[in-house]
């Protein structure tokens, strides 16, 4: 039935009643009349509620700082590659920045409800991704709403030892800076605490993410590592994974818990020491993968081959024929065993992390 939509139309459906109807009828209809125009307006209502509740359906964010977007072809890749496995899971994404991160509301509902599953940070100079070191960026306020996701339930996937030295509480670079390189002093190491606890005073993971691998010394050596994959672990169990797979390593630091640091590891780099693993926080969960399984088949062949390793080589120090070498290892060191084992853990790993932030 349609029901009049203006006070006008009412009264001029009340004249015509008047002429024809007793009383009793008119008040009855009118009563009716006025009862559908209710139930047609919290009909609106409620239609409205529902289309601003999907305004932010997106159940994956990937982070990306702004001063690296388009820049680094490296963590473009960690973004790209995701992006596609959660396409072919079916899931929604959407990137984001620093200022996302800084808005409680970006990660929760009025009353407390999350607004959305899965972070994932790539790999990158994470260090420069923060406020305090380029006046633009993740402040603490910001770290304060990723741990309260993680506490109630969300998950994070961390790709590199990036995203590893975020939330550890001590970072271990065994590589020269810039100056040092220029002195040739290749043997250097610095150990400084992690990001979070370094610019905020916070961290989850109690122990040393240090790296890169001895076989991928200087930095940014690339080469294919074969990774020990753990029988015991559910997302190795669940996706029947191979005993072990080769990934794409680059700064990978290798995860070294403290005595009382739980760590559930998924695979072990080849010195028997924590590749990835996940760390527990509240009810939710850090799965901090030092390898890159995500890269790997044409992605991985472009960075290899590409401009973007060669300059970025350089901004660490390499020399002419230190890039040269570095190049001729790659080429002669290709992906053992192809891209599909990486590719699997890498999905297994989303697949993972968002039904257990569903629940």
């Amino acid at each position: 039935m349609l029901f009049p939509k203006t006070i006008w139309e009412l009264n001029k459906i009340v004249k015509l009643l008047k002429r024809s109807w007793t009383k009793s009828h008119q008040r009855h209809l009118i009563s009716f009349i006025i009862f559908g125009i209710i139930l047609q307006i919290l009909s609106c209502s409620s239609h409205k509620v529902e289309i601003q509740s999907m305004v932010d359906s997106e159940e994956v964010m990937l982070f990306s700082p702004i001063e690296y977007q388009g820049i680094r072809v490296g963590m473009y890749a960690d973004l790209q590659s995701y992006m596609d496995i959660a396409k072919e899971l079916g899931i929604s994404t959407k990137i984001v920045d620093h200022r996302f991160i800084n808005r409680r509301g970006s990660f929760f509902e009025k009353d407390g409800r999350r607004r959305f599953r899965v972070l994932i940070f790539s790999g990158g100079e994470s260090y420069r991704w923060f406020n305090q070191v380029t006046g633009e960026g993740i402040t603490c306020e910001g770290v304060r709403n990723i741990l309260s996701f993680i506490k109630s339930g969300g998950y994070i996937i961390g790709i590199c030892a990036a995203s590893s030295s975020l939330f550890a509480s001590t970072k271990e670079f065994i590589n020269p800076d810039l100056e040092e390189a220029r002195r040739g002093e290749w043997k250097k190491t610095h150990r400084h605490s992690g990001f979070f606890k370094e610019f905020c005073g916070v961290s989850v993971f109690e122990g040393i993410v240090r790296g890169p691998q001895e076989s991928n010394r200087p930095y940014p050596t690339i080469s294919f590592l074969p990774i020990k994959m753990n029988p015991e672990n559910e997302i190795v169990r669940e996706a029947n994974l191979p005993p072990s797979i080769y990934q794409y390593v680059v700064g990978s630091g290798s995860l070294i818990p403290d005595k009382r640091q739980p760590l559930d590891v998924v695979g072990w780099f080849p010195n028997g020491t924590a590749a990835i693993g996940i760390v527990p926080y509240g009810k939710g969960r850090i799965i901090l993968s030092n390898p890159h399984p995500n890269v790997t088949g044409k992605r991985a062949e472009q960075i290899r081959k590409g401009m973007g390793w060669e300059e970025h080589a350089r901004r660490w120090g390499w020399t002419d024929e230190m890039v040269r070498q570095g190049r001729k290892k790659m080429e002669e060191n290709p992906d053992p065993d192809g891209p599909e084992p990486d590719w699997a853990l890498a999905k297994a790993m989303l697949s993972y992390a968002y039904r257990k932030a569903s629940q």
